[in-house]
C-alpha cells in the first residue's frame, strides 16, 4: 500500500503547492497590472478561483492523510483504550462512506454539467474541468481513510498514536511521545 501511498503524497503536495504559487502569482499580478497599468485580465481572476477549490479538495485528501480531519474526541477520550482503537476504525469508515456518497454525487453532477455543456464565462472552458476536482480530491480521501484503517491493524505505533492524539492530559500525551517533549 505504501507504494501506492507515496507517489500520491509527492502528487498531492505537488499540486497544492503548484496551485497556491499559482494563485498567489496571478492575484499579485493583477493588483500590479489593475493599478500599474488600468488593465486587468478577465480570466485570471476566473483561474484564480478555479485553482483555489483545487487545492481545497487536494487539501481535504491531505488532511486526510495526516488525520488532521476534524473530529469530535469529549466522549471517545473518556473510552477504555481498545474501544478508543476500534472507534477511531469506526470514525475512519464512517469517513469512507460519507465521501463515497460525496464522489457518487459530484461524478452525478459533473455528467449534467457535461450533458449541458456549460463553459466558463471568461476562459470559455468546459465546467467540468474545474469540477472533477471534488471528484479527484475526494477519491483521494477515500484512498486515505482506508490506508489510516491499514495502518491501525498494521502498525501498533499507528493505533497508539491515534489513541494518544484523542486525549488531552499532558502526562497521558507526554506518555505517548515516549516521554518526550
Amino acid at each position: 500500500m505504501n507504494k501506492l501511498i507515496k507517489p500520491l503524497e509527492w502528487i498531492e503536495n505537488s499540486i497544492a503547492v503548484l496551485s497556491m504559487t499559482t494563485v498567489s502569482l496571478l492575484v499579485f499580478g493583477n493588483v500590479v497590472s489593475r493599478y500599474g497599468f488600468s488593465y486587468t485580465p478577465i480570466w485570471s481572476e476566473e483561474l484564480s478561483r478555479f485553482l483555489v477549490v483545487w487545492s481545497i479538495f487536494i487539501g481535504v485528501a491531505i488532511g486526510v492523510r495526516k488525520n488532521q480531519h476534524i473530529g469530535v474526541d469529549a466522549i471517545i477520550r473518556f473510552l477504555p483504550h481498545k474501544l478508543k482503537l476500534a472507534s477511531e476504525v469506526l470514525l475512519n469508515l464512517i469517513g469512507v462512506v460519507v465521501i463515497a456518497i460525496l464522489v457518487y454525487s459530484s461524478i452525478d453532477f459533473i455528467k449534467e454539467t457535461m450533458e449541458y455543456e456549460q463553459l466558463s464565462p471568461a476562459m470559455r472552458i468546459p465546467m467540468y474541468i474545474p469540477y472533477i476536482a471534488m471528484p479527484v480530491g475526494l477519491s483521494l480521501s477515500i484512498i486515505h481513510f482506508i490506508h489510516n484503517i491499514i495502518k491501525l491493524f498494521t502498525i501498533p505505533e499507528q493505533a497508539e498514536f491515534a489513541i494518544c492524539a484523542s486525549e488531552h492530559s499532558e502526562e497521558i500525551n507526554k506518555n505517548c511521545r515516549g516521554g518526550q517533549q
